[in-house]
Formats: structure tokens, sequence, C-alpha cells
């Protein structure tokens, strides 16, 4: 696996963690008095959604991690 696999695929999470945000924001922002806001389909799913994009975003940073450690141990090997 590449590095640039790993950041699209970070970018992606990203971009979608920022829709979902922007969603709950907009909920939040329509009605600013809490007994007319009302739990929606939408909400809970820009919530709930959240989550494997957060933690796709840390795999990908792991593996980035990992990668840079096999290299400069192949580095290390070599010299």
């Amino acid at each position: 696996m590449r590095i640039d696999n790993n950041l699209n695929a970070m970018v992606a999470s990203e971009l979608q963690v920022n829709e979902m945000a922007t969603n709950l924001a907009s909920v939040a922002n329509t009605v600013a008095d809490p007994k007319f806001q009302e739990v929606t389909a939408d909400l809970i799913e820009s919530i709930v959604g959240q989550i494997p994009e957060v933690v796709s975003y840390s795999a990908n940073a792991k593996s980035i991690e990992t990668q840079n450690a096999v290299s400069d141990m192949m580095l290390n090997i070599k010299a």
C-alpha cells in the first residue's frame, strides 16, 4: 500500500466528517429554541455516520506511521 492512497482516504474521510458536521450545525442554527428541535433521521445519520469516518481516518494515519517505520528499518538494514 502506498502513502498517497492513505492520504487520499484520509481526505475523503475528512470531507465526509465536514459534511456531517455541516448538517449538524444547520439543524442547530435552524431553530434556536431547543424545545422546537426534532431528532430527524438526517440528524441521527450525521451523528452516527461520523464514527466510521473517524475510525477510518485513524486507521489510515496508523498505516502511514507503519509504512514510515518499515521504510526507516529498511534504510537501517541497507546501511
